[in-house]
């Protein structure tokens, strides 16, 4: 049994399907839903696709395609760059020269192979379609939805990309019980951030023993917050497809200083241990400007320790002046002018631009001391 969810955008618009023990069904699924290439490039890592590539080649056949071809990125955000995207565009090259043949891209993975096989999708030949089949529980409740795709180029993170939408997401969560226990965690920061800045039920949920449940991959509970985090980043990738109306911003909560974390720290954090700590700083911003009550940041503390993630990248002050030139390159800032996602209460937030900046240091610096 599938649950479904659609992300209404026109002619732009797709399923995300979502289940258990799914994949060996790919290639039904994928000619149920209207997609007819008869090739398929495969873009995965090495660590994923020992597991599953096999499962999915044999599914693609079954349903009729003719060449399968599996090309390998590294698995670590590190690997997210110009050198591996044009590796990426020159496997599809050598392998689909000819334009009637080209490929359906098929992304089998976490954030980094979704990212950069998206981008690599969207400009080879002007784009052509594919599908994203997340592998991990960040990716399947965040970055494989909305079709944001990118890579990281000069020591910034996702400075280089485009919008492209999938012709449909494909989530088996069966797949995330060969996650390491840190991936795991970390994938729990994106679910929390939902709930503290857009759906207060969410919130309240994780409160109880969902978070543990989750943790633990119990199926009910697994299926039920997977589904309701995408359901809430499709309703706001609906609103502001393009990131054009400040609408999306919501999804950067604990980005803006955890993205400059991740970077300065040269990805020895996870994306997800990056925005906990993001979030934490950014409730503290919060406070300090009298936007929401002590009590929201003890609740998320609360959360992220039960979750297993950090509060803080103590120790480290030397990452100090790197964090803040990676802040000051982050691409939502305009006319040099700084911009945050901050909360309010649970399901609302406040966006704060140009806060000064010695409180954005010290907030950055209680981070890392």
């Amino acid at each position: 049994m599938l649950s479904r969810v659609d992300v209404a955008l026109g002619s732009r618009s797709y399923p995300i399907l979502i289940g258990s023990g799914c994949l060996s069904a790919a290639g039904s699924l994928f000619r149920s839903h209207g997609i007819s290439q008869t090739n398929a490039f495969v873009l995965t890592n090495p660590q994923v696709g020992s597991l599953y590539f096999d499962t999915l080649r044999h599914s693609l056949t079954e349903a009729g395609f003719q060449q399968v071809v599996r090309h390998d990125i590294p698995a670590s955000e590190g690997g997210k760059n110009w050198e591996e995207f044009s590796k990426t565009c020159a496997a599809l090259l050598e392998h689909f020269p000819d334009a009637g043949a080209a490929p359906l891209v098929v992304l089998l993975g976490g954030g980094v192979v979704g990212d950069l096989g998206g981008f690599a999708a969207a400009v080879y030949r002007r784009g052509v379609p594919f599908v994203q089949i997340p592998t991990t529980l960040l990716s399947a409740v965040d970055s494989s939805v909305g079709g944001k795709v990118a890579v990281n180029f000069g020591g910034v993170k996702n400075i280089m990309g485009a919008f492209s939408q999938p012709r449909l997401v494909l989530c088996d969560l069966s797949v995330l019980r060969t996650l390491s226990p840190r991936e795991l965690r970390s994938g729990t920061a994106e679910v929390i951030k939902y709930g503290v800045v857009c759906d207060a039920s969410l919130f309240e949920l994780l409160e109880g023993p969902a978070l543990e449940k989750l943790i633990a991959l119990d199926p009910e509970t697994l299926i039920q917050i997977v589904t309701q985090c995408v359901r809430l980043k499709a309703a706001v990738v609906e609103q502001d497809e393009f990131d054009k109306l400040g609408i999306r911003n919501v999804l950067n909560f604990g980005h803006t200083i955890g993205h400059a974390l991740e970077l300065s720290a040269r990805y020895t954090l996870t994306h997800g241990e990056a925005i906990a700590i993001g979030m934490v700083a950014a409730t503290n911003l919060a406070l300090r400007l009298q936007l929401c009550e002590p009590t929201l940041l003890e609740s998320l503390t609360q959360q992220l320790t039960r979750a297993g993630l950090p509060l803080a990248h103590q120790g480290h002050p030397e990452l100090f002046d790197p964090a803040v030139r990676a802040l000051q390159l982050d691409k939502k800032f305009r006319n040099g002018k700084n911009l945050f996602v901050l909360p309010v209460r649970p399901g609302v937030w406040k966006q704060a631009e140009d806060l000064p900046w010695p409180m954005v240091h010290e907030v950055l610096m209680e981070t890392l001391q």
